[in-house]
């Protein structure tokens, strides 16, 4: 029996097949297919991006992590173990737990999906220079954080813009990602964040090819 994150991270990938499928987006799932496997990787028994997506005769591979946990693995242990606990004494389980800054936690989880990511798409044959693009759903903080966790950059609220604040992971590693793309439940939208030192970068041109359908804006950067 599949866990309840499997079910969760598959009902992602549901979703992403459903979008491409309503904006006109040819989906293969390139890692169920032997053949295409065959055509695109160096190593067909090594690991495989998830999606190659083609429109317009653009092509990008995808890469979905779906985010499961309010917080890192040993946290989110912890909890249900005290919830757990609860139960077993016959209690409810609610539980109010102290509060905690989620960033330093997620930008180890978060490491762990570029870097996991980045080895994919390394997997990739060097003539299929197509962009890649690290798709992140389940995420439930704000772009500013992401912005802080990926790129290291702070909003400064006087002037409107990031600013650059401190190392952030696209600093030192997924140099394999072109970017990151994530889906804003508030805006009803893709957002895509640009890896500067990405090998292959994805212009503002495809991510809109590909993610912004339901608005004219530019998000990518």
């Amino acid at each position: 029996m599949k866990s309840g994150r499997q079910q969760k991270g598959e009902s992602h990938e549901t979703k992403f097949i459903s979008f491409c499928s309503k904006n006109k987006i040819k989906c293969i799932y390139l890692d169920a297919n032997t053949e295409k496997k065959k055509k695109y990787l160096k190593d067909q028994q090594g690991k495989s991006p998830d999606f190659l997506c083609q429109k317009n005769n653009k092509s990008i591979f995808v890469e979905i992590k779906t985010h499961t946990l309010l917080t890192n693995e040993a946290r989110n242990s912890k909890m249900l173990k005290t919830i757990k606990a609860k139960k077993s004494l016959g209690l409810s389980g609610t539980t109010i737990f102290e509060p905690f800054d989620p960033l330093p936690e997620l930008k180890g989880v978060f490491e762990g999906y570029l870097r996991g990511a980045s080895k994919k798409f390394k997997n990739i044959k060097d003539k299929y220079s197509f962009q890649r693009v690290l798709l992140l759903d389940g995420i439930q903080i704000e772009e500013i954080d992401i912005c802080r966790i990926f790129l290291g950059k702070l909003l400064d609220v006087d002037r409107n813009t990031y600013i650059k604040k401190e190392k952030g992971l696209l600093d030192s590693t997924g140099s394999n990602v072109s970017a990151i793309v994530y889906w804003a439940e508030n805006l009803n939208q893709y957002r895509g964040i640009q890896n500067p030192k990405a090998r292959i970068l994805l212009s503002e041109i495809d991510f809109k090819n590909f993610f912004e359908v339901f608005t004219n804006k530019s998000v990518i950067g």
